[in-house]
């Protein structure tokens, strides 16, 4: 096996959020970024084997932007107060969490497909397959992919707008692209 660690300033991992209900033309479909991501990763004996874990503190996950019609990010749509409001009700709504605590993702890679384990900290865990790509950047190992995970699955209440104008809609795609690296010795 060969261990690797999580190298948080090369990975990227993004949720989209979108809108839906009888005023949801007058809301925003949302990305957040999850930053100071931490983990690690092993190989198996066969290169299509292995296993990851990585944690994602809820302090960490920060609202983009607004994702406009055609899928580009707009990182000027809300201001920083209107984003600052997003995050905080995404951890009391969603995660019914505090800002220090983390979502762990523990991964379980076989073949071509990988059975991720999302778990939240005051929810339940969630169960998804991915087919991910992997690709090895000298001794590294990026992997890239996404997958859609139900918030209500996740234990999550259902996230309004302003006067039930809108709601989220459950299904939120998650993004990724992780890379892994050689401990330093």
């Amino acid at each position: 096996m060969t261990d690797l660690v999580l190298d948080a300033s090369r990975s990227r991992v993004r949720l989209q959020t979108f809108a839906e209900g009888l005023l949801a033309r007058l809301a925003h479909d949302l990305e957040l970024a999850c930053t100071n991501l931490s983990g690690t990763a092993s190989r198996g004996g066969e290169s299509s084997t292995g296993t990851a874990s990585i944690e994602a503190p809820l302090g960490g996950i920060v609202v983009s932007g607004v994702l406009g019609k055609d899928g580009r990010l707009d990182e000027r749509g809300l201001s920083a107060g209107e984003k600052s409001d997003a995050a905080t009700k995404m951890q009391e709504d969603v995660f019914h969490a505090r800002h220090d605590d983390v979502v762990r993702v523990e991964v379980q890679l076989d073949g071509v497909s990988a059975r991720v384990r999302v778990a939240p900290p005051n929810g339940k865990s969630v169960d998804v397959v991915v087919r991910p790509e992997l690709s090895a950047e000298g001794e590294a190992l990026r992997a890239t992919g996404s997958f859609e995970i139900s918030l209500a699955a996740l234990g999550s209440d259902v996230v309004r707008g302003p006067m039930n104008a809108f709601r989220v809609k459950d299904k939120v795609k998650v993004l990724f692209d992780v890379l892994f690296a050689p401990v330093a010795v």
